[in-house]
C-alpha cells in the first residue's frame, strides 16, 4: 500500500495541506499519515516555575493536548470519506522528525505546505520545506498557500 505522511503546523495552511494530502492519497489508493511536529520544551531558566504567569508544564500539556485533539478532528473529518487516515503528534526538531516519521510509517510522499518568509531559497519554499526537499530520500509535495486576503 502507498502512504502519504502529510505535516501540518495548525497555521492558516493547514486545511489547505491536509487536503491536497487527502487527495493524493486517495488518488493513489493509499493511506494518509497526518503528522504534527510539537517544538521541544524550553531550555531556559525557571521554565518549572510561575512567578508572573510564564509558561509552565501544564501549559505545555494542555497545549500539546489541544493539539492532539485538533489533529484527531482533522483526522475524523478525513476519514469521512472512507479515507484511512491516522494522526500523530510527536515532539521534537521539525525536519528530523518529519524525515524519522516517514521512515516509521514507510510514506511514499511527504506533503508540507509553504509560507514563503526567509531568503530567496527559502522565499519560494519556507525553511522546513526546504530541508525537506534537500533531505528527504522521497518526493516531497509542497503546497503553496498564501495567506487570506481579507
Amino acid at each position: 500500500m502507498t502512504d502519504v505522511l502529510a505535516c501540518l503546523d495548525f497555521s492558516e495552511r493547514t486545511e489547505a495541506v491536509a487536503a491536497e494530502a487527502a487527495r493524493l492519497a486517495t488518488a493513489i489508493g493509499g493511506s494518509l499519515h497526518l503528522l504534527h511536529v510539537a517544538g521541544e520544551e524550553p531550555e531556559i531558566a525557571g521554565y518549572d516555575t510561575d512567578p508572573m504567569g510564564a509558561f509552565t508544564r501544564d501549559d505545555r500539556a494542555r497545549q500539546l493536548l489541544d493539539e492532539h485533539h485538533e489533529l484527531r478532528e482533522l483526522a475524523a473529518r478525513l476519514a469521512d470519506g472512507g479515507l484511512d487516515v491516522r494522526p500523530v503528534v510527536a515532539i521534537g526538531d521539525t525536519v528530523a522528525v518529519i524525515l524519522e516519521e516517514a521512515e516509521r510509517t514507510g510514506a511514499d510522499y511527504i506533503v508540507v505546505g509553504t509560507h514563503g518568509h526567509g531568503a530567496l531559497f527559502h522565499l519560494l519554499l519556507g525553511s522546513v520545506s526546504a530541508a525537506l526537499v534537500q533531505h528527504a530520500t522521497r518526493p516531497v509535495v509542497v503546497v503553496p498557500v498564501r495567506p487570506a486576503e481579507g
